[in-house]
């Protein structure tokens, strides 16, 4: 199984995002990622022995307990990659240490599992388009929008059809410990 770690993001952040993204139609070419499909990655693990999806999901719950939900609130748009096929994305301006510390929470979690997962350095992000064309013109200013963060989930991704499917295998809910 093609598996990755996600924040799921609160309703209030997932609409205003899915606004940012509308107002981008406007003038970005490229592939729109759909409402229902936004989150942020904490780690991306790829194929994974269906025999270990179990043992994975146990080290996501424990690596998850004591972290408290947070507030965080979104901030600029970015990219990654050439601005003529690019990965755009909108990130955060508040939460930064909160983030910062989830990740790590899981990244240490799946190290001690003996998990490889997709070692990049990590920036708290959405995806709003992947092949975007953002070469010429101005972006519009996204809507920024304060939510709480308060659940951690396993997902299974599936490629195989026109656009991808995640079917969440384990959610976490945070919790302060006590």
């Amino acid at each position: 199984m093609r598996l990755f770690v996600a924040a799921q993001l609160p309703v209030e952040l997932v609409d205003a995002l899915a606004e940012t993204s509308a107002s981008l139609r406007s003038c970005v070419s490229g592939r729109f990622v759909g409402p229902d499909l936004f989150h942020v990655t904490l780690a991306f693990l790829g194929e994974v022995p269906a025999m270990q999806v179990t043992e994975v999901a146990s080290l996501v719950r424990i690596s998850c307990d004591g972290m408290p939900p947070f507030s965080t609130t979104l901030g600029a748009l970015g990219s990654f990659g050439r601005r003529s096929q690019a990965v755009l994305w909108q990130g955060f301006s508040a939460g930064q240490d909160e983030w910062a510390e989830l990740a790590r929470r899981v990244r240490a979690g799946l190290d001690e599992g003996g998990f490889a997962y997709d070692g990049k350095g990590f920036l708290p992000h959405v995806t709003l388009m992947r092949r975007a064309n953002v070469a010429h013109g101005t972006l519009p200013v996204p809507c920024v929008e304060r939510g709480v963060v308060d659940t951690v989930v396993l997902y299974a991704s599936d490629l195989s059809g026109p656009r991808p499917r995640y079917e969440p295998i384990e959610c976490v809910k945070l919790q302060q410990d006590g």
